[in-house]
């Protein structure tokens, strides 16, 4: 039978007779109970326009035009190899987890900043390029690109 494979990856953490056993566990679980969000912060106008860019609009007719979603998957690779090369750091204690979930937060804002600046794909309809001035695509580009941030947060339930 065909083993399925897991939706996440592992880092490994090596433990040897010297090691402190729950300092390893606190450290784990300190790094376990939060998340980094990436995203834009922004009023509510921004809020939508983000919105529209990234998932696009049928009724609009505008076509998508991910920055987070495509910046979040670009990032990916890089960051599970910083998560592997960190987390046995941590579990010796010459990292700190808050450093990791920094260090993550700042990969991921590079990768969606550099997706953003990149959106030159699918291209203006006619009516709107009649009206648009310059040759950037997104409305508020200026706005929008300012707003997007990362956050670190508690997981919801405790982890």
């Amino acid at each position: 039978m065909a083993r399925r494979r897991r939706g996440g990856s592992r880092a490994n953490v090596t433990i040897d007779e010297n090691s402190n056993i729950p300092e390893i566990k606190r450290a784990l679980k300190k790094l376990a109970a939060k998340e980094v969000h990436i995203g834009m912060q922004g009023d509510a106008e921004l809020a939508m326009i983000a919105g529209v860019h990234e998932y696009g609009s049928a009724k609009m007719k505008i076509p998508s035009r991910s920055f987070i979603r495509v910046g979040k998957k670009r990032a990916t690779s890089p960051i599970k190899k910083l998560v592997k090369e960190k987390v046995q750091l941590i579990a010796e204690g010459s990292a700190s987890p808050d450093d990791l979930l920094r260090e993550i937060g700042t990969i991921g804002l590079e990768r969606t900043v550099k997706r953003f600046d990149s959106i030159r794909q699918p291209p203006l309809s006619a009516a709107y390029k009649a009206i648009k001035k310059g040759k950037k695509i997104l409305l508020r580009d200026k706005d929008l690109r300012d707003s997007l941030t990362y956050k670190i947060v508690e997981k919801e339930g405790g982890s």
